[in-house]
């Protein structure tokens, strides 16, 4: 097994070495990253909790984190997760606990810095923040002017201020992105920002098609699990369909799926049970 990146590692690679992450959401994507050896994974799911142990899926999101323990792997918490910047620590300790080795946070930079200060590696998020995006115009890209392509660099330079470690630039112009990652401390993740970022970042279930709907400009499908899904839906079905037709026509159960009993032992149960 390879030796997992530690925070130490990340800045001392960065402008060095291309690192590669994706966003994984069940043990099986995990493992598969894990055998590939992607350097960083990323993790996470929705829902209204402020302590991991209450998450009902957080165990789950702990099976995900041991299916790949040499990945530098990041959890994702969403903003109903947490309300303040004691939830958030609350929050992100456990997760420490747990295994993972940094923080997403794209709250305020009050509570970023709160995380920085308790010594908690936090990755910040600039460009495109979905959760965000009516401030900059809805599903659309970010920096594509000379005025709003500053804001991006000034965004990130906050966030270096308040002591992140990473941060995840999403769909910003490539030449922008590019500028501004030789310009920063932090490593920068590209999430539809080009080539010239520290880390390339897709999420497993684009690269997978997992899911029905809009797959984002920037990212690549190499495979279409969707399509085997609706096949393994129509297989599903049928298979009901025969065992229900079975039952109904008295073709199962068949004799190799019933227990027999001697003749001998069925009449003495039989005679007794005439007695009752």
């Amino acid at each position: 097994m390879k030796k997992k990146l530690t925070v130490k590692d990340l800045f001392e690679l960065k402008g060095r070495k291309k690192l590669v992450e994706i966003l994984v959401k069940n043990v099986e994507e995990a493992t598969a990253a894990e055998k590939i050896g992607f350097e960083m994974l990323a993790t996470g799911s929705p829902g209204k909790y402020t302590n991991p142990d209450n998450h009902p899926n957080f165990k789950e999101l702990v099976a995900i984190r041991n299916a790949a323990p040499s990945a530098f792997m990041h959890y994702c918490p969403t903003d109903t997760h947490y309300s303040n910047a004691d939830e958030a620590i609350r929050l992100s300790f456990k997760a420490l606990e747990y295994g993972f080795d940094m923080i997403y946070c794209a709250r305020s930079i009050k509570i970023i810095n709160s995380l920085y200060k308790e010594g908690i590696p936090v990755q910040g998020h600039v460009g495109l923040v979905p959760h965000k995006r009516t401030w900059t115009g809805g599903y659309v890209a970010v920096g594509k002017n000379a005025e709003d392509a500053m804001k991006v660099y000034e965004k990130c330079i906050e966030l270096q201020d308040a002591g992140v470690v990473a941060i995840e630039m999403e769909c910003v112009p490539y030449k922008i992105a590019e500028a501004i990652t030789k310009k920063v401390k932090p490593i920068v993740i590209s999430m539809g920002s080009g080539p010239g970022c520290d880390v390339e970042y897709l999420f497993g279930c684009d690269i997978l098609l997992t899911t029905k709907g809009h797959v984002p400009r920037h990212a690549k499908s190499y495979r279409n699990f969707q399509k085997e899904f609706e096949r393994l839906q129509k297989e599903r079905e049928a298979a009901f369909q025969e065992f229900y037709n079975d039952v109904k026509s008295g073709a199962f159960p068949e004799s190799k799926h019933i227990i027999e009993i001697k003749e001998s032992e069925l009449e003495k149960f039989l005679n007794k049970l005439e007695k009752k």
